[in-house]
């Protein structure tokens, strides 16, 4: 089954509220809005390592190019002052299909630059920022970059597509051996469970004391409160959904397997043993395999 990390909370010794910036709503609230882009700007300049100077955020709906195609709803969809663009997301559930669903709106964000009648030269460089709370690439480092690159060669075919992967589950390990990443604290302050963790990481540097009294100032909102509690329950909602699919799968496929075993003449208590059936469950099986 499908597990979220969530609800992602913060414990405070007052028991007052405040967002978990790891929350999908908090995140797209706090580096999405225009009025906080100088909080983004510091941590995009810190996560890709790019000098951005400023930025301008987006709408984050990719429209269908043709009827049937997919539409593509992106977390945060960001210009830089360079032209490239990034695609932010954060995801906490281990999604089976993660890998395609980035490479999905990569290239929806890359072809979305140009229109009929222009030239390829106003494809501008575009970039995926995806910060994972699970684990998905069997290596040590926390941050992994993607190109499209010829390994036999070591050529590099174009850097205008660019992945970044963010595992958080790796970054205690990361804050015992590279304690002067600069990335360090500001993943920190996604990450932090408790207001003085996020007070430590605020305490780093100046930005993140930034998104630090804004993060505040959104949990002060009763309409932000009534929103973001709202999030988890659809979260919630849609995780009980996929747990109780699951469940009957996994009961129809034990069902298949000790119709089988019928059929391949196991006797009963073989089954009970492979499949967990009762005894009576299996006897309604045999009545309704055998002749």
């Amino acid at each position: 089954m499908t597990k979220h990390n969530f609800p992602p909370t913060i414990t405070t010794p007052d028991g007052s509220f405040i967002m978990s910036p790891k929350n999908d709503f908090a995140f797209r609230l706090l580096f999405g809005d225009e009025k906080n882009k100088e909080i983004t700007i510091s941590f995009l300049r810190t996560m890709l390592k790019i000098p951005v100077q400023d930025i301008t955020i987006k709408d984050p709906y990719l429209l269908k190019q043709l009827s049937g195609d997919k539409t593509g709803i992106l977390d945060i969809r960001i210009v830089l002052d360079s032209g490239a663009q990034v695609d932010v997301e954060i995801q906490l559930s281990d999604h089976p299909a993660i890998k395609e669903r980035v490479l999905f709106y990569l290239s929806r964000l890359y072809a979305s630059q140009i229109s009929s009648g222009d030239g390829y030269q106003v494809l501008k460089k575009t970039i995926s920022l995806v910060i994972l709370d699970y684990i998905l690439v069997s290596v040590e480092p926390m941050h992994t970059t993607y190109r499209f690159y010829d390994r036999e060669n070591e050529i590099e075919l174009t850097d205008v597509l660019e992945v970044h992967i963010v595992e958080l589950p790796k970054l205690n390990n990361m804050i015992s051996q590279h304690k002067n990443n600069p990335e360090i604290p500001w993943l920190m302050f996604l990450n932090a469970k408790t207001k003085e963790e996020l007070k430590m990481a605020a305490e780093a540097e100046p930005k993140i004391a930034k998104a630090y009294n804004r993060l505040i100032e959104m949990s002060d909102d009763e309409e932000n409160r009534r929103l973001y509690e709202e999030r988890i329950a659809q979260i919630i909602e849609v995780d009980l959904k996929i747990q109780a699919a699951e469940e009957i799968g996994i009961e129809k496929g034990i069902i298949h397997s000790a119709k089988n075993l019928i059929l391949l003449g196991m006797d009963d208590e073989i089954i009970m043993k492979a499949t967990g059936l009762s005894a009576d469950k299996i006897a309604q099986l045999r009545s309704e395999v055998e002749p």
